[in-house]
């Protein structure tokens, strides 16, 4: 798994030993922030996905979503009091994700009803230390505190030479805390996922057996940087007391075959091609491989064009509000990237991909042109299209690339009897691009056009002949 690893033994019935020990958890995700552009994607799924995982190791979970200070405050005192009933053997878990902010060496967990214009304001955020105080209150001896936070700085302009991220904190006697980034630090939000990089290898972690939590949260750490690629780097500060080991599964390790044959069941039954995924990295040398990559392909085949129209206008938006402008830069340069034709065409290219056309293959990007029934003429919006295209992104492919490195095709619709028109389509893209400054042996020349260049309009609303009746131009990889 390269981007992102669920909880897959988080939906694992897992054989865990009686738990002598009352464990309690708090759960907070906020995503829902009333201040335009601090919207977060993830934080609501993180705490349902954590919350999940904490439940199958036996935790008490008390889960609140999308909370404005007084509910998060409340929480922490009402958290501290069940702890307190428990008695001191009581284990506490408390995991926030949302947005998170530092000032003055304290740390605060953002409410989804903040106004954050000065420093006061978010003085007047529920603190971290603040929780610490009421787990003192508690008196149990084992805590752990989790921060997925600081997805990206949630303050406002006058305080953004502050520091970013969360800070180190001091009081740790008895308590583990967990940071998704190390002190100082942002940590993304897991673009275009359901969870975050961290609470996903977190939530897989937490239900194998064999972990202590200190190795537990390493591993996790490890995994994060891989997926990020080094750019976040988790961080732990450990005050647990005692010479036994804590593992949150149990501390003895289960064999291979019973895991395999229950994460299959569970794969399998998800309809989720990212837990198949998961499936095939933990278990890499599966007999099932053929079986599980064949009902991963269906699956990914079977994605939704119209939500993927209504993400890309979303994301759109979701910038524009943020940074109060009318267009993106992004918009300017590729104008094509949010039209509901060119991601519904781009969909039914990667569905070819994913059932093997060996004419896909080495797709890196492309553009598509649509035409008038019984037309190769390019509009006018098509040729500013290419060049734009050309002058961006094709271009430097080429120099890094060099010959043979992109590919014209072209399709017509059922309803145009003649082939010739689609290799005039995939003409007239050629010609304009030459003009442009295209050199003749950049392209790779075959006969990649015609009715077999077919491609999908699925759910998207489009007819399937208005969608094909098109040229592509095609970056492709060595």
């Amino acid at each position: 798994m390269r981007l992102i690893l669920l909880g897959l033994m988080a939906v694992l019935l897992l054989g865990l030993e009686a738990i002598a020990e009352k464990r309690i958890a708090l759960v907070i995700g906020n995503s829902a922030y009333e201040t335009n552009g601090w919207t977060l994607t993830n934080p609501v799924n993180d705490a349902e996905l954590i919350t999940t995982s904490l439940e199958r190791v036996g935790f008490e979970v008390h889960q609140l979503l999308d909370a404005d200070r007084n509910q998060m405050e409340e929480a922490f005192q009402d958290h501290a009091d069940r702890l307190k009933d428990a008695g001191e053997d009581a284990v506490g878990f408390f995991f926030y994700a949302g947005h998170g902010a530092q000032h003055r060496g304290l740390n605060y967990l953002v409410s989804t009803d903040a106004r954050l214009r000065s420093a006061a304001d978010l003085m007047r955020q529920p603190k971290l230390d603040l929780l610490m105080d009421y787990l003192d209150y508690a008196g149990n001896q084992t805590n752990f505190i989790v921060l997925d936070a600081c997805r990206n700085n949630p303050l406002p302009a006058s305080m953004r030479s502050a520091p970013q991220g969360l800070a180190s904190s001091q009081k740790v006697r008895g308590t583990l805390i967990a940071y998704s980034t190390a002190p100082g630090m942002v940590a993304e939000d897991g673009e275009g996922r359901n969870n975050s990089s961290y609470t996903a290898s977190l939530a897989t972690l937490i239900t194998e057996p064999g972990y202590s939590v200190e190795t537990m949260f390493r591993v996790v750490a490890t995994r994060v940087e891989d997926l990020t690629e080094g750019f976040q780097i988790p961080w732990t500060e450990s005050g647990l007391r005692g010479e036994a080991d804590f593992c949150f599964a149990g501390c003895e390790l289960r064999g291979e075959n019973d895991l395999e044959t229950e994460a299959l069941a569970e794969a399998v039954s998800s309809n989720d091609p990212i837990i198949l995924e998961v499936f095939l990295d933990l278990f890499p040398d599966t007999e099932h491989r053929s079986f599980v990559e064949s009902q991963k392909r269906q699956l990914e085949i079977a994605r939704s064009a119209a939500q993927e129209i209504e993400d890309a206008r979303a994301a759109n938006e979701a910038v524009r509000e943020m940074f109060g402008v009318d267009r993106l830069i992004s918009e300017m340069i590729s104008p094509w990237q949010d039209e509901p034709m060119q991601i519904t065409a781009r969909l039914g290219m990667e569905t070819r991909i994913l059932e093997g056309d060996p004419a896909f293959e080495k797709l890196e990007d492309a553009l598509f042109v649509f035409f008038e029934e019984g037309s190769s003429t390019l509009s006018e919006q098509a040729k500013s299209h290419l060049d734009l295209y050309f002058q961006y992104t094709a271009d430097d492919h080429i120099l890094q690339a060099g010959p043979g490195s992109i590919s014209i095709i072209a399709s017509c619709s059922p309803d145009e009897p003649s082939v010739e028109i689609c290799q005039d389509r995939a003409f007239s893209v050629e010609q304009h691009l030459r003009a442009r400054g295209l050199y003749e042996t950049a392209i790779l020349q075959s006969e990649n056009w015609g009715s077999i260049r077919q491609i999908s309009a699925g759910d998207s609303g489009f007819d399937a002949n208005e969608l094909n009746r098109y040229a592509a131009i095609m970056l492709l990889s060595r």
